[in-house]
Order: C-alpha cells, then structure tokens, then sequence
C-alpha cells in the first residue's frame, strides 16, 4: 500500500512539472514558452512585455501570427514589402531597418545584401518586436498594444530589438558569400568556419538538430531565424539561466551558439582568450 501511493505521488509531481515547464524548457513546444501569448511562458496568461494586451477572443494559440484562410499575401497593401509570408495573418511591421555595419563588415566590402534587411522571416519576427507594431494587431483585430522593454520576471530580458541595425548581429546578408570554400563564396572570411551542407550546430549533445544552412532563408540569406526558433521545438538543446528561454539553436555555454560559424582566424584553444 505503501509502495502504492508512494508511486502514485511520484506520477502527480510528474504531472505536475510536465504542466510547468512544457513549452517553457527549451524544445518542448509553443505551448506556455515566450511565444504562447494566451497563456504566457509561466501559463499565468500574462503577457509580460506587452501591457494591455488582448488574449484572442477564441483562445486560439497560432492565430496571433498565423491562418488557415484569407491570409496576407506578397501582392496585398498590407504586406509592406515582406517577402515571406507563411499564411500570415499578424500586422506586419513597416520599420525601416538600417544593416549593421562596421570596419570589418560592410554591405560595400562585397557582400550581397538583400535590398530589405529584414528578408525573410527577419520582417515578420520584427512585427512584434520593433515596439511600435501592434503585437495583439492581426486577422482584423486592430488592437493597439506594443511590445515594451519591461524588467519583469520571469522574462527580464530586453525584447524590443532596435531598428538600427548596429546594435545587432549583422541580418540580411548573404552567409553563404562569406563561408570559405563554400560554392560560389565571393568574400570568403576566415574568421568563419567553412561549413558545408551538412554542417550542424553545436549542442555538445547526441543532439544535431538542423543544419545551419537550413536556417538561412532562402538556403542562403542570414535572418532571425538562423540562430532562433519561433516555435521553441527545434532548439532542444539550448541554454536557459533560470526561467529564461531566448529559443536559440545552440547552448550559450562555452559560446556554442557563436563559435557554430564564428572562429578567430588562429582559434581560441590554449590562448590568452580561451578562458
């Protein structure tokens, strides 16, 4: 008897952390992460950056972005310029974003840059993180509330993402022109690994996840999308301090993420900067 409920409360604490954390570990889905705006990334259906937002009228959790019919397509007015559009149903940002650049990385040093910085799923990413598109603005519901940068647990983090491009990693870039050895590479960088088609991310796990070139828009542009996953189900081995899930596609530990395409030309292992 007693084994018995000793099992059986084994099977409720079980439960129980699956109900918390699914969705909010990384790789477990969108439900309850930092993308379920219904329910919110701790289920307490608060959405903490965004005061006043209006939770959808049917509890729907993938209408806030996308629908089954009458979705926003690249000839109608309100796609402002976007050139994906996965049956998009969410406002769509008109920022305009200026690129990154600096005296090691210029759109004039031969690299291809898309003609919109924002390529890709790069655009749509911003229509909720440029603090100025509605973030509860879609399907016909014109609701007015933005994105803020608020410090509020359990996600203190800074969401809003600066339309000048030089506070970020460079976007809409042509990745594949900088890999070395990489077909057709024009301004081949040494300080990038030569990663093939088959080249995935670091997870210092069993884990491969996708390629990394699977993760560049059009198998080719670098976008949000390269390092983050919307949908919190491919980044199963990622890095959380705490409560925080920032969706990326490689751990943060020992710069993981980072050193999946960077390296320094001589490398980092037994110098003064491998600490």
């Amino acid at each position: 008897m007693c084994k018995l409920i000793s099992f059986m409360c084994i099977l409720v604490c079980l439960s129980a952390s699956l109900t918390v954390f699914a969705g909010s570990a990384p790789g477990t889905g969108i439900y309850q992460s930092v993308h379920d705006l219904n329910n919110g990334p701790d289920g307490s259906g608060v959405s903490f950056s965004v005061p006043g937002f209006v939770n959808d009228p049917e509890g729907r959790l993938c209408a806030y972005c996308h629908t089954p019919h009458h979705a926003i397509t690249f000839t109608d007015a309100g796609a402002n310029g976007a050139d994906f559009l996965p049956l998009w149903s969410h406002t769509v940002s008109i920022v305009n974003y200026s690129p990154y650049m600096s005296a090691t990385f210029t759109p004039k040093g031969g690299l291809t840059m898309a003609a919109d910085p924002l390529t890709g799923p790069s655009r749509l990413c911003m229509s909720c993180h440029d603090g100025i598109t509605a973030v509860d603005s879609y399907y016909g519901l014109l609701n007015n509330h933005v994105m803020t940068q608020l410090a509020t647990p359990p996600y203190p983090g800074m969401p809003v993402i600066n339309n000048n491009g030089s506070k970020s990693h460079p976007l809409g870039f042509a990745m594949t022109d900088v890999i070395p050895g990489y077909p057709g590479a024009t301004n081949p960088d040494i300080n990038i690994l030569p990663i093939n088609n088959t080249s995935t991310y670091i997870t210092g796990s069993g884990y491969l996840g996708p390629t990394i070139i699977s993760r560049l828009a059009f198998q080719s542009v670098l976008t949000c999308s390269t390092c983050h996953d919307v949908h919190n189900s491919l980044n199963k081995i990622s890095y959380q301090a705490g409560t925080q899930n920032y969706l990326i596609l490689a751990p943060q530990t020992n710069s993981d993420l980072c050193l999946s395409c960077h390296t320094p030309a001589s490398g980092v292992s037994g110098t003064a900067h491998n600490w």
